[in-house]
């Protein structure tokens, strides 16, 4: 027969790894938390990595440079009796 000293030892070893087991689950979950928090930032940053690509386009865009010029510095494209060729020699 088993003496009530092992049964006892059993017991504790089974309540420690009971309570290892639920600590171990607490702890995956808490990771698994902060993966998906990571993973929303992550999709965030992307989207706004995508709208700064678009306003860089859209600020840096020829047609917007050159109405920026006519408009604030006077400018036009050269007319063909306006533009000299010179040649090297």
């Amino acid at each position: 027969m088993a003496s009530p000293l092992r049964i006892a030892l059993l017991w504790i070893l089974v309540v420690v790894s009971a309570l290892s087991v639920a600590f171990v689950s607490h702890l995956c979950r808490e990771k698994y938390s902060e993966l998906t928090a990571m993973e929303r930032e992550a999709n965030q940053l992307q989207v706004d990595y995508g709208k700064y690509l678009l306003e860089q386009s859209a600020w840096g865009s020829l047609q917007r440079i050159e109405n920026m010029a006519a408009k604030n510095l006077q400018m036009h494209s050269p007319l063909p009796e306006e533009i000299l060729m010179i040649k090297r020699q």
